[in-house]
């Protein structure tokens, strides 16, 4: 019996492909070298790792691993508090920092244009008062991350907007501050840090201002699909113009003085 006799032949359904929601999902970027968990998983480590030493009947060779294990795990507890600790602390100081460094800028420049006009012993006067603006800025700059902010100013300063004048706070304050201004001197001498960082910072915030600019041009420019939409409008007879309007409704006001 040929199949044509035997009647159609039954076809298998199509079977529908399923799409996993995840397919096209891109792959999970390789973890750094340098990146470490989190503080707590390091913690728990810790103690896992301590509890099997604890164990006297733990082989020789096992002992040896787990002790050179410990040693690492507290290296990276250290470094992760650290890096912990200097996230709080730039979010705590930096409208501290932000207030300073306007002020110790806006001096500088104050300072570099008498110096212009100056002359004999009002020059030197004014190089050195530069020199310790610019210590001041590296100092807020470059203050150690992981260290409780020492302010220049006090809280009056800041929060009325008087004139920069030194803080005079507790002794403690004032050792801490000299020992940083005199770390931040000693760096500018040595050429680890700039001695004209108003430049830098100026630079910086100048490549800052240049690429929200151009980001706000790219915004702001029309596309080709607008513009040629716009250009049909205009060029359409039935949308007319201005001018044309004008001119429409002169004729018609003449045609109905002349009737």
């Amino acid at each position: 019996m040929t199949p044509s006799a035997a009647g159609p032949s039954k076809t298998r359904p199509h079977k529908k492909t399923r799409h996993h929601p995840y397919a096209n999902k891109p792959p999970r970027q390789p973890i750094h070298e340098d990146a470490l968990p989190g503080v707590q998983k390091l913690k728990s480590a810790l103690r896992q790792t301590k509890r099997l030493l604890a164990k006297q009947s733990l082989a020789a060779d096992v002992r040896v691993e787990t002790e050179r294990r410990m040693k690492a795990l507290d290296a990276d507890l250290a470094r992760a508090e650290g890096a912990r600790k200097e996230r709080n602390f730039a979010v705590k100081y930096h409208k501290i920092k932000f207030f300073e460094r306007q002020k110790v800028v806006r001096k500088i420049n104050q300072t570099k244009r008498s110096l212009e006009t100056s002359e004999g012993k009002e020059t030197k006067k004014l190089e050195s008062a530069l020199d310790d603006l610019r210590v001041d800025l590296n100092y807020i700059l470059h203050y150690p991350k992981t260290k409780r902010y020492v302010s220049l100013f006090p809280p009056a300063v800041r929060q009325s907007g008087a004139p920069a004048v030194p803080v005079a706070a507790a002794s403690d304050d004032n050792d801490e501050r000299s020992k940083v201004r005199a770390l931040m001197r000693e760096q500018m001498e040595r050429g680890e840090l700039s001695t004209t960082p108003e430049i830098e910072l100026g630079v910086q915030g100048q490549d800052s201002t240049r690429s929200k600019s151009s980001r706000k041009a790219v915004e702001a420019a029309p596309s080709k699909k607008s513009s040629r939409m716009a250009d049909s409008v205009a060029s359409d007879d039935f949308f007319g113009n201005d001018d044309d309007e004008g001119d429409s409704q002169q004729s018609e006001g003449s045609e109905a003085g002349s009737g």
